[in-house]
């Protein structure tokens, strides 16, 4: 059994994806105290004694939720830091991969089922988007570092301003569901990007990124009149504060199909059953 590294085990990805990864790897998932990703000697010092077959970098710098000692680093730069630190080590792990994000096609533009070669049509405005664009750019001429590059993804403990997990809420709390302004969204259930990562890791991969995504397009008050449906909720309270359409936000999966035609997606509507009994189950834990 190959000996992977997860970063991020502690975030809404890394703690629902630990128990997939498990069942075909030998992870070592560290935390902050056992090893400061930041720190690039630390990172060095970990990569030549634990001697990683794979890495799977799920970790993303939080300034509001985790600020360093000085306060000073934000996304862009934290982003970077991260990523650099095993970039210029990659001499020392078999393959790496690390989650981007659509924000690389620059948020900006309408992204329609937009494919892979898009890249660089427009560089990202925001630094997050940016961050990703660059570290995307680098493993395009790397050897062994991907990029699982995500859209839309739901599940347990994601965070309560999530388009899917504000709809479940406002429909258990018996308030107005608010929808800033429709738009086009790919969602994807959480437990079917940890089985796509899997199949990542395990590839010979042919690319250096690819789309994580299920190919569909869902308008937002789509989705939340699926949500009414199921918990029996009146979709005259759904609310859009602005009309017309916002900008696209959609991914083809056309590239990750092709090597891997056997795939199938949890459809939307299992994905949000499920997400709606666990809201149900553990609205202890909201805040």
């Amino acid at each position: 059994m190959k000996k992977l590294l997860l970063t991020g085990r502690t975030g809404f990805i890394g703690r629902n994806i630990l128990a997939t990864l498990k069942e075909s790897f030998d992870v070592i998932a560290p935390v902050r105290q056992d090893v400061d990703l930041l720190d690039d000697s630390a990172v060095v010092h970990y990569l030549n004694r634990e001697q990683f077959d794979l890495v799977l970098h799920c970790a993303n710098p939080n300034p509001v939720k985790n600020p360093t000692s000085d306060g000073k680093i934000d996304m862009l730069e934290g982003s970077l830091r991260l990523f650099m630190n095993f970039y210029q080590h990659q001499d020392l792990f078999g393959k790496m991969i690390f989650l981007g994000s659509g924000a690389e096609f620059d948020k900006s533009l309408d992204m329609v089922q937009i494919k892979e070669d898009d890249l660089g049509r427009s560089i990202p405005h925001d630094g997050y988007g940016f961050a990703k664009f660059i570290m995307t750019s680098l493993a395009r001429q790397s050897s062994n570092i991907y990029n699982a590059r995500i859209f839309a993804c739901f599940g347990p403990y994601d965070h309560a301003s999530k388009f899917i997990t504000h709809v479940i809420r406002c429909c258990l709390l018996q308030q107005l569901i608010t929808i800033r302004q429709d738009c086009y969204f790919d969602y994807i259930y959480v437990s079917d990007l940890g089985k796509i990562l899997v199949r990542l890791l395990q590839m010979n991969l042919k690319y250096h990124d690819y789309n994580v995504c299920s190919g569909q397009r869902n308008a937002l008050r789509t989705i939340a009149e699926i949500v009414c449906d199921q918990m029996g909720y009146d979709k005259g309270k759904i609310v859009i504060n602005h009309a017309g359409w916002n900008k696209e936000y959609t991914g083809s999966n056309e590239r990750f199909m092709q090597e891997n035609p056997d795939f199938t997606y949890l459809p939307l509507e299992e994905g949000i059953s499920r997400q709606i009994a666990w809201e149900r189950g553990h609205q202890s834990l909201w805040k």
